[in-house]
């Protein structure tokens, strides 16, 4: 494990990046699906459930563009899946985002069971 060590009188100072929340991003992504429009998300972790969402988004027929590692372009005025990957969207339990975006647009989605691979 890594860590940190200081000694001495000296005063602390400096910047730390905190990048953004899990959590957060893998629900703000699917909530692009609910209207027809394009979306900046800055500030995304470089995680691999981010990337399985924009995946997944990506399937359904949105255009995804990377502006850097941690902002995305995400344009959903053309989505037309209205099955998702069973493949991706069992690879992780925040899939059931998707669902709910799905069924608010389009009234109805198929996926995998979340977390089930």
């Amino acid at each position: 494990m890594e860590k940190l060590v200081i000694t001495g009188g000296t005063r602390l100072k400096g910047e730390v990046v905190i990048s953004g929340a899990k959590n957060a991003a893998v629900a703000i992504l699917p909530a692009t699906l609910l209207l027809k429009g394009i979306y900046t998300i800055s500030n995304l972790p470089n995680i691999s459930d981010v990337k399985i969402t924009c995946d997944i988004l990506q399937d359904l027929g949105a255009k995804i563009t990377w502006n850097s590692r941690n902002e995305v372009v995400i344009d959903t005025r053309e989505i037309d899946g209205k099955e998702a990957p069973i493949d991706k969207t069992s690879k992780f339990r925040a899939s059931y985002y998707i669902i709910g975006a799905m069924l608010g647009r389009c009234g109805q989605i198929e996926v995998g069971l979340p977390g089930r691979l």
